[in-house]
């Protein structure tokens, strides 16, 4: 292989490297192997099925076999044991009942006709059906992908705490020798020194516990997503972005469809009060009686026809429960709506404000910055004590925390602002 090529294949390695751990591998990972997103899949598929059966039970022609065998003797018959037709003496079920046995196979074919006003019902309502599993899959990603980017954020506060301390800790560490170098020449003071590895040992401590932090968030990720692989890795950095104002709401969609599909059930219910008309042909073997059978094969065909006139007024009533289904979804929509407008303006809000915060601890972090550059060495000509010297540190790393916090609050802020804004 030559050095052009490796050099070609360590950079597309290093790109699939670095794609690995952004927030969208992540994202990518938890929508493919969601069950959640997989079965509103199958469940779609399911109804095309079920569309198929029901123009398959009420419009496809219908063939099928039928074969009955009935034995009824008679006794005490002038020893005829089957007979449609017994002595008045004879001893047995009664004629009428039984006929005299029945001996049947035959070939049937029936048809319905005259109800494309069911099968457009029914295609109509599985339609709302498929509409509102598309629209659960869709519901189910949004949140999904709000779900994975909070976690991200979450754990990616942890891996900026970490490298906080890593930073500190090497600052402690380069003062830690030089106060030990100045305490060697009798510049400073044994106590100092101590003060200072104390405060190291401390950022170590802290360090290792942000660490574990950020693996057991990584770890959690790693769940939500799916994903099989226990490696501890470094996430990549994140900088969200607003998304533009919407005039409409994704989330409102489902109470269209939801009443779509009440609508649609109210008309497959009604279509049982149109004319039902069935054809039907059959040809065997039909007897009664033994006698000849050979002879009793032939054919017959006919009509089968019903239509309801009087129910009790069922379909005023399921009318009526369709409306106050109709009106709670209504009332259910009016409330999500006002509700979505009151979390985007909170958390549009609190972005604002969190910005800021941003940069007002920006500007006390650069001041802190020049300040413990001329406390070091001040420190190391004597004139600033270790104690006050830590205390500076101290500062330094709460409003450093501070900062990678509000940060986090921002970006989860900008995500919270995104979900409600769709």
């Amino acid at each position: 292989m030559t050095s052009r090529k490796i050099l070609l294949l360590f950079i597309c390695l290093s790109n699939f490297l670095y794609a690995q751990y952004n927030l969208n591998f992540f994202i990518n990972k938890a929508l493919s192997n969601s069950p959640v997103i997989k079965d509103f899949g199958n469940l779609s598929l399911i109804n095309n099925l079920q569309e198929k059966l029901d123009a398959a039970q009420n419009s496809a022609l219908q063939v099928y076999l039928s074969s009955n065998v009935l034995f009824s003797p008679y006794f005490n018959n002038n020893g005829v044991w089957f007979t449609p037709n017994p002595d008045p003496k004879a001893i047995g079920y009664d004629a009428a009942i039984t006929n005299g046995g029945l001996y049947s196979a035959q070939i049937n074919l029936e048809k319905n006709i005259f109800n494309g006003g069911l099968l457009n019902a029914l295609k109509e309502q599985h339609f709302a059906e498929r509409k509102s599993y598309k629209n659960k899959s869709v519901m189910e990603k949004h949140n999904l992908r709000k779900q994975v980017t909070d976690l991200y954020l979450g754990t990616l506060r942890y891996l900026m705490l970490y490298n906080l301390s890593k930073e500190i800790e090497n600052n402690l560490s380069s003062q830690l020798k030089i106060t030990g170098d100045l305490v060697a020449k009798g510049y400073a003071k044994a106590s100092d020194y101590l003060l200072l590895k104390i405060q190291l040992k401390t950022s170590e401590i802290d360090r290792e516990q942000t660490w574990q932090n950020y693996k057991s968030g990584l770890s959690q990720l790693y769940s939500l997503c799916g994903i099989k692989d226990t490696q501890t890795v470094k996430i990549d950095s994140l900088n969200l972005s607003i998304f533009s104002d919407l005039k409409g709401s994704k989330f409102l969609t489902q109470y269209y469809l939801d009443s779509l599909t009440t609508a649609s059930q109210q008309k497959v219910f009604e279509t049982k009060y149109q004319p039902q008309v069935n054809l039907f042909f059959n040809a065997g073997l039909n007897a009664v009686e033994l006698n000849d059978i050979q002879r009793k094969f032939g054919i017959s065909a006919g009509i089968n026809f019903s239509l309801p006139i009087l129910d009790g007024g069922q379909k005023d009533i399921t009318r009526q429960q369709t409306y106050i289904a109709e009106q709670s979804i209504t009332d259910y929509k009016k409330y999500l709506s006002e509700n979505i407008y009151v979390k985007r303006k909170d958390a549009y809000n609190r972005i604002k404000a969190l910005g800021k915060n941003i940069s007002d601890l920006k500007v006390q972090i650069n001041d802190y910055k020049r300040l413990l550059g001329l406390s070091e060495k001040e420190l190391q000509q004597g004139n600033l004590s270790m104690i006050e010297y830590l205390t500076i540190i101290k500062n330094y790393i709460d409003l450093q925390k501070n900062e990678i916090t509000t940060n986090i609050n921002y970006q989860v802020e900008i995500s919270n602002f995104n979900y409600w804004n769709w």
